[in-house]
């Protein structure tokens, strides 16, 4: 809960045994997995539970994503996720989102995530009235920040991989969270391991379209100076997801939010 029940809110998660990876610490999509759920938790607080959005086939989808791992956490923890919509922009909105531990505070994560509100989970439409108004925040305008695409070099690795019927959600394509396990997974096999151990870390991401189960993808990763560059697409060439990890020092935040 919050004392600014309208635009902010959080709740504790414990982390539990098979959300830790190799290690023993927590993978990063699980940060993004109960960030999403802290958002409908959030949204249904405010009279707006999963049951309205299918009633009126309007859904949330995550379009840039901004986390920052900034330490561990490992089995047991008791970790507090908090959310603070941060604004919108017809299409969008933008949540400001921490992780800390709840016995003596540390900053376990940071993420700033922009939604794109869509028809049937495939059609940007402008944010409905309805939810401006129980967000009040979301009148604060905000300016989308596109990732520039970058392209890999020919001895990029590349590797094939299938979206399993387990990857998809309830709108049946691969769950956003998704997307950060078969980064890791890329990184790994292209030699970036310690990359994906490190602490802090921070992935810059940016959702281009959803694939379904059963899809065949194409992963390509590479070393780019400080970064790990990573590519998701179909077999036609066409992209997915873009985006990067960095690691061994964390971000400046800027003025608009995403860095």
């Amino acid at each position: 809960m919050s004392d600014d029940l309208p635009n902010s809110f959080f709740q504790i998660f414990t982390v539990r045994y098979d959300e830790c990876g190799p290690g023993g610490t927590l993978r990063a999509s699980v940060h993004m997995r109960l960030l999403e759920e802290l958002a409908f938790a959030h949204s249904a607080a405010l009279g707006f539970p999963l049951a309205w959005y299918e009633r009126h086939r309007l859904f949330w989808l995550v379009r840039r994503a901004n986390l920052v791992v900034h330490a561990p956490a490992r089995y047991g923890d008791a970790l507090i996720y908090a959310t603070r919509v941060a604004g919108a922009r017809r299409i969008m909105a933008r949540r400001r989102n921490t992780v800390r531990r709840s016995d003596d505070g540390t900053l376990v994560a940071t993420a700033l995530v922009d939604w794109i509100f869509t028809e049937n989970g495939t059609t940007p439409i402008r944010v409905s009235e309805a939810l401006t108004t129980a967000f009040p925040a979301m009148t604060q305008p905000v300016v989308p920040i596109p990732l520039e695409e970058r392209r890999p070099p020919a001895d990029a690795a590349r590797s094939s991989l299938w979206i399993r019927r387990s990857d998809a959600d309830p709108m049946d394509h691969a769950n956003n969270a998704v997307y950060l396990d078969l980064l890791d997974d890329a990184v790994v096999r292209a030699g970036g391991g310690a990359a994906v151990d490190a602490h802090p870390r921070t992935y810059d991401l940016q959702y281009n379209a959803a694939a379904a189960a059963g899809a065949e993808l194409f992963a390509v990763a590479w070393r780019d100076d400080d970064l790990w560059r990573y590519r998701l697409e179909k077999p036609d060439g066409s992209l997915l997801l873009h985006g990067s990890i960095a690691y061994g020092r964390a971000p400046v935040d800027d003025a608009q939010g995403l860095v």
